[in-house]
């Protein structure tokens, strides 16, 4: 039997599940700047969406294990630390850059090249699109609460179809404000491309949260819960 001094506590858990989610959320926002097609004109999206539901993902399961409040206050948080990386890159561009330097400073420019408006709607899709994941798959659960079907498969469907719901929001979101023809930034998208882009980049959100649910969601949310049960904390 493993010593209890060399298992880690829940608070230590959402720790590391909290680290993780500011990385990606800090990460998705400037993989957002790199369209994908994928060889072909039907398939549209950004590169920030093929990590996405890793945010949606780790918010089911502390929706789960601990609460909604937890989880909103979590993306309340991340949102400003966001915001303020997404700014400094802004800032860093605008500062002049060493002569031999030149070539990667226009590369890191064009990373942050909508600046203020792509920083907006990614902050805004991001706190907007998690709001209403985390509160469809708490209300869901809550009515749903006693009943005697299966729980992994509840578990299941309440994962995916809060994550559908909240992944269409979340790039409807930003994809219109950061991307919308009305000549406020250099890159901008036509509207036929910008529904292409949010149609497919949910479906892809979709499929890979579908798929990573039954192996990593449900498990982790389970071993997690019967470390919160061990220290004595009850479940809501």
């Amino acid at each position: 039997m493993k010593s209890s001094r060399f298992l880690l506590s829940s608070k230590e858990h959402l720790l590391n599940l909290s680290a993780v989610y500011a990385v990606v959320v800090v990460i998705m926002n400037i993989f957002c700047m790199k369209s994908l097609s994928f060889g072909t004109s039907v398939i549209i999206c950004d590169g920030g969406q093929t990590i996405s539901w890793i945010v949606f993902l780790i918010s089911n399961v502390i929706v789960e294990v601990w609460d909604e409040r937890t989880s909103i206050k979590l993306a309340s948080a991340v949102a400003v630390i966001s915001f303020t990386v997404m700014v400094l890159g802004w800032v860093l561009v605008h500062i002049p850059t060493t002569e031999n330097y030149q070539e990667q400073a226009a590369a890191f420019a064009k990373i942050f090249s909508n600046g203020p408006r792509t920083i907006v709607a990614s902050v805004v899709a991001f706190w907007v699109g998690n709001f209403v994941n985390v509160h469809i798959i708490y209300k869901m659960k809550e009515r749903l609460k006693g009943t005697k079907r299966n729980s992994r498969v509840l578990f299941f469907l309440r994962a995916t179809f809060s994550t559908l719901i909240g992944q269409f929001v979340d790039n409807s979101v930003f994809t219109i404000l950061a991307f919308a023809p009305i000549a406020l930034s250099v890159y901008e998208m036509a509207w036929p491309d910008i529904w292409t882009a949010i149609w497919w980049g949910t479906v892809i959100e979709l499929v890979l949260e579908s798929f990573f649910v039954p192996i990593i969601t449900i498990p982790l949310s389970r071993k997690l819960k019967e470390i919160r049960i061990s220290e004595g904390i009850s479940q809501y």
